[in-house]
């Protein structure tokens, strides 16, 4: 059934997490354009150059993610903020506190991430590893200590590498698909960044190779296989809750009406490169639920560029570091 209005208390960043079972970075770029919208906030892209302008405070009150988004981003009474693809130590700020923020929105009302079952399955991955490892190192001497200490740095070298590696591949796999004939999203060259998750994997399995080598190929893969399992159902474990699917259902008929009356003018309109002359009522909501293929879609993947490294080892930048200087982000263009 067709929904005209999107379900009652659902902000764009909410329905985007909601759709992306957790993900925050298309949240991130959905409750930009929702301030744009709401004439809080200018979007200014010149070629290769994004430029944020606060308009005017709140007179209302907003979601409480976008209202963070727009403190963390202007502090201390700045209206204008630019950055590129170096430095963009203050939009990663503002990421991080926009994702705290909207994860205690979400959960666990709206999406359950299922810890007592992740940990359940961390304790039965440890059963057969820990008899395996002490069978092979003996505690019984300091250097048997010293020798079990640096099995531990290769173990924890390939597997901090093979997480962090899973974490940013994603950014990656979405430009390299963005290639196939049947995407209709705008081509994404790839840069040095997409290099991380190849260098990443490439540590990891360096790291199990070494720990083969110390110890035994067995050990190495069951140890690497159960690296990977849980990590990736660490995330799969992540799911709505019976009033996530209810406005699940809600966004998936709201969904059909956009992709119905504006995908197609949106699309037209909205060219890559340029950032629109004006945003829609529900522009934030079709690029939150994946309607707009055109500069929405650019604007989600050029943020989920620059956050992958950052998110790869939940990293937290600085706040001391502002960035003032020229930005010059590298903005694909449409095949």
């Amino acid at each position: 059934m067709i929904q005209y209005e999107p379900p009652k208390g659902i902000s764009p960043a909410v329905a985007a997490t909601l759709r992306e079972n957790g993900l925050c970075e298309r949240a991130f770029a959905s409750a930009l354009v929702s301030l744009s919208v709401k004439r809080f906030l200018a979007i200014h892209q010149n070629n290769d150059r994004f430029i944020f302008k606060k308009l005017r405070e709140p007179d209302d009150p907003l979601p409480p993610e976008e209202s963070i988004l727009l403190s963390t981003l202007f502090p201390g009474g700045l209206n204008t903020y630019e950055f590129d693809s170096i430095e963009y130590s203050r939009l990663c700020s503002a990421f991080m506190e926009f994702k705290e923020v909207l994860e205690g929105i979400v959960e666990p009302e709206l999406i359950s991430a299922h810890s007592p079952l992740w940990w359940v399955g961390i304790a039965c991955s440890l059963m057969p590893i820990i008899p395996l490892a002490g069978s092979i190192v003996s505690i019984e001497s300091i250097s048997s200590l010293a020798s079990l200490a640096y099995l531990g740095i290769w173990v924890l070298l390939g597997g901090s590498c093979l997480v962090a590696a899973l974490h940013v591949w994603p950014a990656t796999f979405r430009k390299l698909t963005s290639y196939f004939p049947w995407d209709d999203r705008p081509s994404r060259p790839l840069d040095p960044t997409d290099a991380i998750p190849v260098l990443l994997s490439a540590s990891a399995l360096c790291g199990f190779i070494f720990l083969a080598v110390l110890t035994s190929t067995e050990f190495a893969v069951l140890l690497g296989c159960l690296v990977l399992v849980n990590t990736v159902f660490r995330h799969s474990l992540e799911s709505p809750t019976r009033a996530g699917r209810k406005v699940l259902d809600d966004l998936e008929n709201f969904r059909e009406f956009l992709a119905r009356t504006g995908t197609d003018r949106l699309n037209r309109e909205n060219q890559p490169g340029h950032s629109p002359l004006t945003f829609e009522k529900h522009t934030a909501f079709a690029v939150a639920l994946d309607v707009e293929h055109t500069w929405g879609e650019e604007f989600v993947e050029n943020l989920m560029s620059l956050f992958q490294l950052d998110e790869a080892y939940h990293r937290r930048p600085s706040t001391h570091a502002l960035d003032y200087g020229p930005p010059e982000l590298n903005i694909p263009r449409r095949r």
